[in-house]
Formats: structure tokens, C-alpha cells, sequence
């Protein structure tokens, strides 16, 4: 959309106000290139960002590494060890509510060193000899609280120092999930059937968390990891130090006016900045996120009802089930997630695209809906075949649902918009799925649990067909706002505030 402007004097304003930033010719920005400092802080920023990126796949070994044991445990009863993967999601659901409280009145980053602190020793509770299930109930719902903080701080650090390559840091961030939890699932499966103990699993966890956290603090510190802490921050050259709400553009944090960004060491290289609606959208945010809910609960929910599956039903090995879906799993949501982070099909972090972003999440997740209502009826030789190609495509949904959840709310809400996110997927889905699907297949069967499971995928391509329409009818120069009668400031200026307002922006004489 384009910025309009009530008359030629507010137009001059703008520009005026903009400043000498706003004002540069096309010229100079091209000439204008990194400093030795931007250089230092970019290197600094991309290798605490590997760093994370290794932390946060530790954490989501464990993860996998929980579903793995709750699978492979003996028992007459899935509900019950399947359950554990509940109890995480208990601890994350009771952790998330206070999160934001926590964050204000203590800081983000105070939160969070506390919370991996705590982490850690709790995770190293699982090595206790002889452990009995009820404590692996309570140590994982120990786990779950103090990790509440975790993607909040990821996602608020991405939006400071990754916003000019915010689709590809966020979604290599987020694809650390199923790499994690599948390789988890794997090992903590592999253990129990060569008769180790699971519990290596998460010895090896720990030992990966506590040394990526290490070198973050040690490189890191407080100057890049203390989101509240502004002395240093506000003379860093990787962070803008104009407030968001004042720019005078159509979203908030619009595209660089430079041809080349601090993510670049030439003119012309590196993307654009995160733009954001100038106000909050509601109902695009909540239907885009129960449906990325649902989504997350297919992929989910297929690794706890699989083995069992394929296995009693269709007939193939335990090894070959664990190293077929690992892979499926693994490889079909890279490649499906690679189209949505490449930024040629959609810009997920770009609000003045959306409506493009959330027809391809339409498309992609109705294609994963229609071959994954499929699967129960296909010959087994084709099964795996068509999972393959549901997982392809379902993985497209997770990196552009992601972006337009993180910028729908504006940026002033970036760690709320986490919250709820999270706390969507955790009470709907993550928290009593496990427990639901153990209980269906005691009492069901194992081929009712899976179309259950397939049924996620096609409520979630329902919703996202439902967050296209939402989207057109809460658009200010949709059919619908253009038959509702402008307001009666509007009529006595002689403005038509629809366009004014046009792709969510605001009138320059606001």
C-alpha cells in the first residue's frame, strides 16, 4: 500500500520531521557502507546467534528425547507413558502466564540467566538411578516452567539484532525443533531397544546446553544479551535508535532506505527489515495461531502414534519405523520450510505482503490436508511416499505462520505475541494430545488414532482459510469498510479515511 497524504502541506510535515535520515537521496545511501564497528558487532551478533542456535537445539533434544522414552516405555497403558509428554506442556502452560510479569518488573535477561540456571539442575534430575515414573512426571513439568522464557527472549533478541535478517535467522531458529526433538527421538529409542539406559539421552542434553549457554555469556555478556539494559545498546549501529511509532511510513519499521544493511559488507546485499502493522490485528493473529496450533499438533502427534502404527498395523520394522519418519520428519519440513524462508514465494515479515502470505499458508496446508485424510487408505508400499509429501507441504506452514504471529500484534508486542502463541499450542494441542492419543489407542486402536491424528491437518487448513478471510474483512480498504459510512470527522474534512488508512497505515495529519 501507499501512503497518502490529506493535503500537500502535511505531505512537506512528514518530510520535514523525517529528517535528514528520511531525506537521503538514492545516491548516498548507496555509497554509505559499514563501519569496522558494524562489521565487529555484526560478527559478534551472527556467532551469539549460533550459539543460541545450539542451545536451543539441546533444548529441543530433550524434548524429543522425552517422546522417545514415552514410547518405548513397557506397560499396558500408552495413556500413561505418554503422558509425560504432557507434563512438560503443563509446566510451560503455568510458566507462560507470569513470563511477561517476570520480564517487566526483573528484566528479560535476569529472567531468563535464572531460568537456565535452574534448567540445568532439574535436567540433570533425570539421571537419578532408578527413577520411578511420578518423579519423571514432576521433573518434566520442572522443566517445562523454567523454560517458559526461553523463546520469548529468542524472539524479542531476533527482533533487535536480526530484524535485517529476521526470515532466515527466525526461521533457522524455529527449524531447530524438529531437528531437535527427532534427533532425540531417535537416540532415546535406539538406546532402550540396545539396551542402554534412556537416561544418556539427557546427560547428553545437559552437556550441550551448559556449554553453548557458557560461550554465550562469555562472548555475549551484557551488552548483547541484556535486552534491558540500553547503555550500550542504544549507540550500537545494529539497532535503530528512532522509535518505531514515530516513522512516518505506512508500518511500522518499514524497509531500510539504505541499499545495503549491516548484514552486508557491500551496497545492495541484505534484506529488508521487519515491518510491522501500526496497529494490532487481532483477529488475523488468533486464527493464523490456533491454526499453526493445529498444524504443530499433526506433526507433532504423528511421532507419539507412528511407531505403533506402522508397526502393528502396516506391518514394518521398529528400526526401520524410527529411521523412516525421523527422516520424513526431518527433511519434509526443510524442504517446505526452504520455499517460505527463500522471500521469492512470501515475506513472512513483511505486513504490507500478508494477505500473500496467508493464501500460500491456505494453499500449502489444504495440499497437507487432502493427502494426509489419504494415508490410512493408501497400500503400504505408497504410505511413506505420501507422508513424505504431506510433510512437505505442512512444513511450508510453520515459517510463514511463524512471521505473520510475530508481527500481526506490532512491535511493541513481540514478546506477548510468544506468549500467547505458546500458551495456544500448549493448553489446545501439546499439553493434552499425548495423554489423548495414548487413550485412544487403548481403548480405539491404533488406526482410529492415526486419522485422528490426520484430522489435525485438515482443522488447520480450515483455519487458515478462515485467517484469509479475516484478513480481507478487517483490511481498511476492503469491499466491506467501504460500505460502512465514514465517521463524521471524516465527512467534515472532505477525506476518504479508508484510503487514509490504507493497509493499516495512519493519516499523516494523525
Amino acid at each position: 500500500g501507499k501512503l497518502t497524504y490529506s493535503s500537500a502541506s502535511d505531505k512537506k510535515m512528514v518530510e520535514t520531521s523525517a529528517g535528514p535520515t528520511m531525506s537521503r537521496t538514492g545516491s548516498e545511501a548507496s555509497t554509505s557502507l559499514p563501519t569496522a564497528e558494524e562489521k565487529q558487532e555484526r560478527r559478534s551478533t551472527s556467532l551469539i546467534y549460533l550459539l543460541f542456535l545450539i542451545a536451543y537445539l539441546a533444548v529441543q533434544f530433550g524434548h524429543g528425547s522425552n517422546i522417545g522414552v514415552a514410547v518405548s516405555l513397557p506397560g499396558s497403558s500408552k495413556a500413561m507413558n505418554l503422558a509425560l509428554g504432557s507434563w512438560v506442556m503443563v509446566g510451560v502452560s503455568l510458566g507462560l502466564p507470569i513470563t511477561p510479569w517476570l520480564c517487566r518488573k526483573f528484566g528479560v535477561f535476569r529472567v531468563c540467566t535464572i531460568c537456565v540456571v535452574v534448567d540445568f539442575v532439574v535436567i540433570l534430575m533425570m539421571l537419578i538411578p532408578g527413577i520411578t515414573l511420578p518423579q519423571i512426571y514432576f521433573v518434566r513439568f520442572l522443566v517445562g516452567f523454567f523454560e517458559a522464557p526461553f523463546l520469548p527472549y529468542l524472539q524479542e533478541w531476533l527482533a533487535r539484532y536480526g530484524k535485517h535478517s529476521w526470515n532466515v535467522w527466525n526461521t533457522v531458529l524455529h527449524a531447530m525443533v524438529p531437528l531437535g526433538e527427532n534427533l532425540g527421538y531417535i537416540l532415546a529409542q535406539e538406546l532402550v531397544a540396545a539396551g542402554f539406559c534412556w537416561q544418556w539421552a539427557f546427560g547428553g542434553q545437559a552437556a550441550a546446553l551448559v556449554i553453548a549457554v557458557a560461550l554465550c555469556y562469555y562472548i555475549g555478556g551484557g551488552k548483547y544479551l541484556d535486552l534491558d539494559d540500553d547503555s550500550d545498546q542504544k549507540h550500537s549501529p545494529l539497532v535503530d535508535p528512532t522509535p518505531t511509532n514515530d516513522k512516518p511510513t505506512g508500518t511500522v519499521s518499514t524497509p531500510s532506505l539504505d541499499s545495503g544493511s549491516p548484514n552486508s559488507d557491500s551496497p545492495g546485499e541484505g534484506d529488508s527489515e521487519v515491518e510491522y502493522p501500526v496497529t494490532e490485528r487481532w483477529l488475523v493473529y488468533w486464527s493464523t495461531n490456533a491454526s499453526l496450533a493445529a498444524q504443530l499438533g499433526f506433526l507433532s502427534g504423528s511421532k507419539y502414534v507412528i511407531r505403533d502404527y506402522a508397526t502393528r498395523d502396516l506391518g514394518y520394522s521398529l528400526h526401520f519405523t524410527i529411521f523412516a519418519f525421523s527422516a520424513i520428519a526431518l527433511i519434509g519440513p526443510a524442504l517446505g520450510g526452504s520455499v517460505a524462508m527463500s522471500g521469492n514465494v512470501v515475506q513472512p515479515d513483511q505486513w504490507s505482503s500478508h494477505r500473500r502470505t496467508l493464501a500460500f499458508l491456505a494453499c500449502t496446508s489444504s495440499v497437507a490436508a487432502v493427502v494426509g485424510v489419504c494415508l490410512p487408505y493408501l497400500p503400504s508400499v505408497l504410505f511413506w511416499p505420501a507422508l513424505f509429501l504431506t510433510f512437505i507441504a505442512a512444513g511450508g506452514v510453520y515459517p510463514a505462520a511463524q512471521g505473520i504471529i510475530n508481527i500481526a500484534l506490532t512491535a511493541s508486542r513481540v514478546i506477548e505475541a510468544s506468549v500467547y502463541q505458546v500458551q495456544c499450542n500448549n493448553i489446545f494441542f501439546a499439553m493434552p494430545m499425548p495423554y489423548v492419543i495414548g487413550k485412544t489407542m487403548d481403548t480405539l486402536g491404533y488406526a482410529y488414532s492415526f486419522r485422528a491424528v490426520t484430522g489435525l491437518q485438515v482443522l488447520a487448513a480450515a483455519g487458515f482459510v478462515i485467517a484469509v478471510i479475516s484478513s480481507h474483512f478487517t483490511e481498511e480498504r476492503s469491499t466491506w469498510h467501504r460500505l460502512v459510512p465514514s465517521t463524521p470527522q471524516a465527512s467534515l474534512d472532505g477525506s476518504d479515511g479508508g484510503q487514509d488508512l490504507e493497509m493499516g497505515m495512519i493519516p499523516a495529519s494523525s
